[in-house]
């Protein structure tokens, strides 16, 4: 039996799966210190049998078995945590770690292949619009990790929008970054800010929706950093396909925002633009595929 472990900024997901298959799904909230993060594990995984090897995906860069955050802010402790060790503590057998965006895109990528044999994008990017935002690629058919794992990083690529509450230092302390304008922490932050009270990015689509016009200028600078971004990624890597996924960029309206952004835009032959077809299980589903290919 193998245990698939999605591990986000928000929340835990794990799979048991079953030559191939997930024969069952369960979720928890993360938790944001060390003890706390292990009895959620525990807990999550309670009942189920031993599972003969872990694949996980998780926010953050492997680096020799310990995770490595770029966005220092969001898991207080997860920087430099030794995760691969804490797993074979708990179920002593070998561990595969893999980051979350780069699993996604690896689903969502064979799920595209799998749809369209004669014309599945040999270069997609994936991008999550969510706590905060992370993403992966598949060039040439290929998933790319890089030499330190930080491949499809693309929350952390400078846009020139500024967020609406102009906060532009990044917990990963550069300035600029495409994580500060249009991940749901940022939409968030920048609401509180507008509003002068606590309100989180689901409330702010929903004020946007009911035609409140500061909640959608937010959105929308969101949108056009998300497409400023794809443009600059589309010149550099000549990308077939582009798919948006996460909390944030599966919510009402903001691929069709996004898609408006990138029409403006003076690219030519722009990538394709689609929706994660594996919704929040990306990470789940691309991790079980990619763990069948792991020696």
């Amino acid at each position: 039996m193998l245990l698939a472990i999605d591990i986000g900024g928000t929340k835990i997901a794990a799979a048991r799966v079953e030559n191939s298959v997930i024969v069952e799904r369960r979720q928890c909230p993360m938790a944001y210190e060390e003890a706390g993060f292990r009895l959620a594990i525990e807990s999550l995984l309670q009942a189920w049998p031993a599972p003969d090897s872990v694949a996980v995906a998780t926010t953050g860069y492997i680096d020799a078995g310990r995770v490595r955050s770029v966005n220092l802010d969001i898991i207080p402790f997860w920087d430099g945590f030794a995760l691969g060790d804490m797993l074979r503590s708990l179920f002593d057998c070998p561990v595969a770690l893999i980051n979350d965006g780069q699993a996604a895109a690896w689903g969502e990528y064979l799920v595209r292949q799998q749809d369209r044999p004669q014309d599945g994008p040999a270069n997609l990017l994936f991008i999550t619009l969510s706590t905060g935002v992370g993403g992966g690629m598949v060039l040439d058919g290929q998933l790319r990790l890089g030499p330190h794992g930080v491949a499809g990083h693309v929350g952390h690529a400078g846009v020139r929008l500024a967020p609406a509450d102009h906060q532009n230092c990044c917990g990963c302390g550069r300035k600029g970054c495409l994580e500060m304008v249009a991940s749901g922490s940022a939409l968030a932050r920048q609401a509180t800010a507008i509003y002068g009270r606590a309100l989180n990015s689901a409330e702010l689509f929903a004020m946007a929706a009911q035609g409140d016009a500061k909640a959608e200028a937010i959105i929308a600078n969101a949108a056009c950093a998300v497409a400023e971004a794809i443009a600059g990624f589309y010149m550099i890597l000549d990308l077939s396909e582009v798919v948006i996924g996460g909390s944030v960029g599966l919510a009402e309206g903001m691929l069709d925002r996004i898609q408006r952004a990138l029409a403006q835009l003076p690219v030519r032959n722009s990538p394709k633009l689609t929706a994660a077809r594996l919704g929040g299980d990306a990470g789940l589903a691309g991790v079980v595929a990619w763990a069948k290919e792991q020696p």
